[in-house]
């Protein structure tokens, strides 16, 4: 019962709006691809999510679904408009030790990263991050 009432939940923005289904559904391959560290995120993608925290978002998904086959709870991600301090997209995973998403993270290769691929448990969540290091470009 609670996976099917978490499943419904809407995607919730630290402003307060709520973006319908299809708009997650849009951006969600976007926001995937760069947790796992395969393409930056630009910021147009999020337009109009959060207009009032201009460079760092937290999105709770509006479905469920997963990134490196792991299940995702929330996203917090953080872009430099400015491109000076670089990017960095995590993923909270849930239900998972520190120690299963290591070996799920090993098990999904060495792939060509355009970051630092980490896996951390600063509390009791257990995070994948994606750091990129500043683009130089304003």
């Amino acid at each position: 019962m609670n996976a099917l009432l978490l499943a419904a939940m809407p995607l919730v923005l630290i402003d307060g709006n709520v973006p319908d289904i299809d708009h997650w559904l849009r951006i969600e391959p976007a926001i995937v691809a760069a947790v796992e560290c395969r393409q930056a995120l630009p910021l147009h993608v999020l337009d109009g999510i959060a207009p009032n925290a201009p460079g760092s978002w937290s999105l709770t998904p509006a479905r469920s679904f997963t990134a490196f086959g792991l299940p995702v709870t929330r996203i917090e991600l953080f872009i430099d408009p400015d491109g000076e301090l670089g990017a960095s997209y995590t993923a909270v995973i849930e239900k998972r030790s520190l120690e299963q998403v290591r070996k799920q993270l090993k098990l999904a290769g060495q792939r060509r990263r355009i970051g630092q691929l980490s896996a951390d448990q600063p509390s009791a969540e257990v995070q994948v991050s994606c750091t990129v290091a500043a683009t130089g470009q304003g």
